[in-house]
């Protein structure tokens, strides 16, 4: 058929074909093997999807990990992005592949799965960190069926586990590039934190000089009470938002908090003041739309929560900081996950966390999602692409 069209004709023809469409297109002939996993066609592609997505709010999905606590049980399914939240395809669970393509059978007994960084562009980014096998990191693209192990590193986790390391994941859009952050610091904040990045054009980890990183630096320490303690790891709560990945931090000095943010780019720190008041409250950030949200979570009488809302509508204009909505709740111990497309929050009930909890923003309306049988561990939006399709170093399972 290819030789009946002009090449930017077919092209512009597969660009608008959907993800595994295109994978099944790659069997046709070497042509289009070669077209489809070049990384022009496959950015490309992101674009026109992502784009499409925005103009359409009934395509857009949600990646959701539970686990039900038994060896290879982690369950990965995605769900369609609206109010009824109905499955969309379940996705096959890449832990045993992973496991022996990196871990030797003693190290299999000791880690039974990873946890979720982040995901972004149709990659997720697992991660996992212990002291008998050390820190592992994994790039992992749902769609295409395949994998990228990052090197392992010098610096690690000691066998006391005072030492731990947090992670972090975002895109650089001027390079097209991939990256992870890692910090390796006291679980307790009594010492500086090591800072490295990972890009995925690079291949390679890069250590960050205590120049760059800030004194307040405190990825993943546990007295920054944003942190969520994982066997897996520490998962902090962070948000990426225009180019830079964001974190609630705490003064050395003091009980006051900031946002720090650090841009995916550049590869530079700096930091966002919070709206007057909230600078001593229980505060989380999230991904809202486009911007940048903050939420202050207050625990009230009765197991009731408070949630406040702030959304900056000027990414690093303090003064565009905007109240949007303020919800209350007739449940406690709930830990935002994040915001759908629909306008809904959702969050993790942490007293039981079999359930998530959906609330409706405008009317504080709610409905509860989860799966029978299963611990509802992440959930974020999700797009799928050819990310990795073409990656020399990446395994197909």
């Amino acid at each position: 058929m290819s030789d009946y069209f002009p090449k930017d004709i077919m092209q512009e023809i597969l660009q608008r074909l959907p993800t595994k469409c295109l994978i099944k297109c790659t069997l046709v002939c070497k042509p289009w093997r070669s077209l489809i996993q070049s990384p022009s066609f496959i950015h490309s592609h992101l674009r026109r999807t992502i784009h499409s997505n925005n103009q359409n709010a009934a395509v857009g999905l949600l990646l959701l990990r539970a686990f039900a606590g038994n060896e290879n049980s982690a369950l990965y399914s995605l769900h369609w992005d609206n109010s009824e939240t109905g499955e969309h395809s379940k996705l096959v669970n890449p832990y045993p592949y992973i496991k022996e393509a990196i871990f030797s059978p003693s190290e299999r007994v000791v880690v039974r799965d990873f946890h979720v960084v982040g995901a972004c562009n149709g990659l997720v980014c697992l991660a996992v960190d212990f002291a008998y096998v050390g820190s592992q990191t994994i790039i992992w693209n749902p769609s295409v069926r395949k994998f990228v192990t990052l090197p392992g590193r010098s610096v690690s986790v000691s066998k006391t586990g005072k030492r731990r390391a947090s992670y972090a994941f975002g895109y650089d859009s001027h390079t097209n590039d991939y990256k992870v952050l890692r910090s390796m610091s006291n679980r307790y904040g009594k010492t500086p934190c090591e800072v490295e990045i990972w890009s995925l054009l690079r291949g390679s980890w890069k250590s960050l000089s205590a120049a760059v990183v800030p004194e307040d630096f405190m990825f993943g320490v546990y007295n920054n009470r944003n942190v969520v303690p994982s066997n897996y790891g520490s998962v902090d709560k962070h948000a990426f938002v225009n180019g830079a990945l964001h974190w609630v931090q705490r003064r050395t000095v003091g009980e006051d908090k900031f946002i720090l943010w650090f841009h995916m780019g550049s590869e530079l720190f700096g930091e966002i003041m919070m709206p007057e008041g909230l600078t001593r409250e229980r505060c989380f950030v999230l991904r809202y739309e486009e911007s940048l949200a903050l939420l202050k979570s207050e625990e009230l009488q009765g197991n009731c929560s408070k949630f406040d809302i702030w959304v900056m509508k000027e990414h690093g204009v303090v003064e565009s900081w905007t109240k949007l909505f303020t919800v209350n709740l007739h449940r406690h111990m709930l830990e935002p996950f994040c915001f759908t497309r629909s306008g809904e929050l959702v969050f993790k009930i942490c007293v039981f966390g079999r359930r998530l909890l959906k609330v409706d923003l405008k009317t504080e309306e709610f409905k509860y999602f989860g799966i029978d049988g299963y611990m509802c561990h992440f959930m974020d939006s999700f797009v799928e692409s050819l990310v990795l399709l073409g990656q020399a170093n990446a395994i197909s399972y």
